[in-house]
């Protein structure tokens, strides 16, 4: 039983070391210039999502831009979509660049919002839902183009 417990944890380390190497080398044309907004991303890919969740356990959209900004930029975000909307001047599809927020109308979410961090080539990585966690997803993708809300660049002072 004891030599059954160490195969199985020998296990679950080549395997979780196999899944990172995956995301590394899946993202690669998703990867951006910054070292800490790459090594974040691949921290939080396919963590599970949670309504009002703040954790690794379970975050939601505007927790998880919270996080982000927070971790990679050192920047405050409000706690929730609209507030970060407001925290954010309105800017073009066309002059996205790495870091802008994006935020879109949803049906799911009580609050009727949703929101992500813009990666760069049309991606942003988002909490997306229950069934999909934390995942890097296109801008041009049916779904986003039709709830798409406007594209935001936080204000600085």
């Amino acid at each position: 039983m004891k030599h059954l417990s160490i195969i199985i944890v020998m296990l679950f380390t080549v395997i979780t070391a196999s899944s990172q190497k995956q995301a590394e080398n899946g993202f690669k044309d998703v990867m951006t210039s910054d070292t800490t907004l790459n090594n974040f991303m691949i921290h939080w890919l396919r963590k599970p999502y949670k309504f009002g969740g703040r954790t690794e356990k379970g975050i939601d959209c505007s927790q998880f831009n919270k996080r982000l900004y927070q971790d990679v930029y050192n920047k405050v975000l409000g706690d929730v979509a609209e507030e970060q909307w407001k925290q954010t001047k309105r800017i073009k599809r066309d002059s996205l660049q790495v870091g802008d927020l994006v935020f879109f109308r949803s049906r799911q979410s009580p609050s009727g919002w949703h929101c992500g961090t813009y990666i760069g080539n049309t991606y942003f990585i988002h909490a997306a839902n229950k069934y999909e966690g934390v995942k890097i997803s296109s801008l041009n993708e049916p779904r986003y183009i039709k709830s798409i809300k406007g594209f935001g660049r936080l204000i600085t002072e």
